[in-house]
């Protein structure tokens, strides 16, 4: 059985609190709920670019429809001044007047129709234009607030890793003045319960309580004073506080 100073077993029990500490740390890190709303900024971001994708294509699609609409509706209208240049001019037979009036007049109703659909391609544009620069503006916006999260996030960071730098510092120098082989049981028994690597026993109760068997407490007080004891059920050491 491996022997260690009692004194230095029970600075296990330190240990232990300052590697508890690192793990709250370590948690608080990674849990921070600024790292959600960020999560999240990015989320709404991709989804403002996928947006701003289709408003800009639907918007060029709509600009297209507006320039051909306003070309029918010049092509018509040049078509109009030639027609009534030509009724005007005094120059058409009589027999041809009659057909040059009834073009224009049916030129007149389809200009009208044009007219309507160039108005309601305008309408389409200026609104799908309108939706495309309101998700331009959003995404300044959300980068904006994004670059406030991250800044957050820094500081906060920055915060917790100064204070585990200060604990792993404590950490680093109380291990360091341990047997290092006790240092390893330790390490071990950490491994193996997944942060457990001590634990201290008063009289029959222990802290943090484990289940220790009245055989095992039997021959753990009858175990000479600096034996290192490891526990039967959880692989951590177990270390005597009663003088």
């Amino acid at each position: 059985m491996t022997s260690a100073p009692l004194s230095q077993q029970r600075q296990l029990l330190e240990l232990q609190d300052l590697d508890n500490q690192l793990s709250r740390l370590a948690a608080r890190r990674r849990n921070l709920p600024v790292l959600s709303e960020i999560e999240n900024t990015v989320k709404e971001l991709k989804e403002n670019k996928r947006l701003q994708v289709l408003a800009q294509a639907q918007a060029t699609e709509a600009k297209q429809d507006l320039k051909r609409a306003d070309d029918d509706v010049e092509q018509a209208n040049n078509r109009a001044k030639v027609l009534r240049q030509r009724l005007h001019s005094g120059t058409v037979s009589a027999r041809d007047l009659g057909a040059l009036q009834g073009e224009l007049d049916q030129l007149g109703k389809r200009l009208s129709v044009l007219e309507t659909k160039q108005l309601e391609a305008l309408e389409t544009y200026e609104d799908l234009s309108g939706k495309y620069s309101e998700l331009q503006v959003r995404e300044g916006e959300i980068r904006a607030f994004g670059r406030e999260l991250t800044a957050k996030r820094d500081s906060e960071f920055a915060r917790i890793d100064a204070e585990t730098s200060q604990v792993t510092q404590r950490r680093e120098q109380l291990a360091a003045s341990l047997s290092q082989s006790l240092v390893q049981i330790y390490e071990r028994a950490r491994k193996a319960t997944g942060g457990l690597g001590v634990v201290g026993l008063y009289g029959a109760r222990s802290e943090p309580t484990i289940e220790i068997s009245p055989q095992e407490l039997a021959a753990i007080r009858a175990a000479a004073r600096d034996a290192v004891i490891v526990s039967e059920e959880t692989e951590a050491i177990i270390v005597r506080m009663d003088d």
